[in-house]
């Protein structure tokens, strides 16, 4: 199928070429030099308004930074914060994804306000193998390697740092420039550990970061202590749990847990309770909240039963 090199102009004015029958979809395509290039292709499927506004903010982006070693991490680093339902060609789909988990690790980064621009996001190897698994048939898709991967990952890493260092605003502020539904991580944690009682065979515990050491170090307590450290100051202590409570408003395990107390107490838990709440997981984090749980579990599908 023949390529098409879009010009700026086209995008900018939102006009959708049609050829026969067939309309065009912006794709990412990899050329042998290891640079992703944005171009035009054919395409059956029909694409609505949210789709070509999104294409129009993605090229628009490529255009004006498409210079220099990171000009694909500007337009990706938009990517990433776009919505995921609205449809896209299969490798900007992908490409996407890919952003999209940097921005999720980053997220959920301890004391991101501190670190700003020096923040370094690592790349799992199991989650490179996972993402090469997965790529699409694309344009270029030869070249692709974990090595490419993870150059890409880097400048995803750089060109976040950059943006960062030129906001005078909070990371929260910069975030919600880009998405205002995202979420940064709190200071709640929760921990889930295999316990040798059969019966009862995990342990849940909630904690709370608390500047404690000599150097102003992070220190996890057990959120028990949030009552005692917070008890004379009751808007310090909502929003401590503003986390935990945005989770509840999705979650019938957590907010039974919040009107019983027992999140402030070490739990024993059946391999039911554990279940829900590794499933529940990804709802956790997109309210804020880390999870530390046992390491077999990010390898199984989501379809494991305990």
């Amino acid at each position: 199928m023949k390529l098409n090199h879009i010009s700026a102009p086209l995008i900018k004015r939102g006009v959708t070429v049609h050829h026969a029958h067939a309309q065009q979809h912006l794709i990412a395509a990899l050329l042998p030099d290891g640079k992703l290039q944005l171009e035009r292709e054919s395409t059956d499927k029909r694409i609505n308004k949210s789709s070509t506004l999104l294409e129009q903010e993605i090229f628009t982006t490529y255009s004006e930074k498409n210079k220099g070693e990171e000009s694909c991490a500007s337009w990706l680093l938009r990517l990433s914060f776009s919505d995921p339902s609205t449809p896209l060609s299969p490798s900007l789909d992908f490409w996407r994804r890919f952003s999209g988990l940097f921005i999720h690790h980053l997220r959920l980064t301890p004391e991101l306000e501190e670190l700003r621009d020096k923040v370094s996001v690592p790349l799992a190897a199991e989650e490179i193998d996972r993402l090469m698994e997965t790529v699409p048939a694309l344009t270029g898709g030869e070249y692709l390697c974990p090595d490419l991967l993870a150059s890409f990952w880097s400048k995803l890493n750089n060109a976040f740092t950059q943006s960062l260092s030129d906001y005078a605003g909070t990371v929260a502020d910069f975030f919600h420039s880009f998405s205002p539904e995202s979420q940064l991580l709190g200071r709640i944690y929760f921990h889930l550990v295999e316990n040798k009682n059969a019966d009862l065979p995990f342990a849940f515990l909630a904690t709370y970061a608390t500047r404690m050491g000599t150097e102003g170090e992070s220190r996890h307590l057990p959120l028990k202590y949030a009552l005692q450290e917070y008890q004379k100051d009751n808007a310090k202590l909502l929003n401590l749990l503003s986390t935990v409570h945005r989770a509840a408003r999705e979650s019938k395990l957590i907010t039974d847990l919040l009107e019983s107390n027992d999140l402030f107490s070490p739990l024993a838990w059946t391999a039911g309770e554990a279940h829900t709440f590794l499933q529940e997981v990804p709802l956790y984090e997109d309210a804020g909240i880390l999870c530390r749980i046992p390491d077999w579990w990010h390898t199984k599908s989501s379809g494991i039963s305990v």
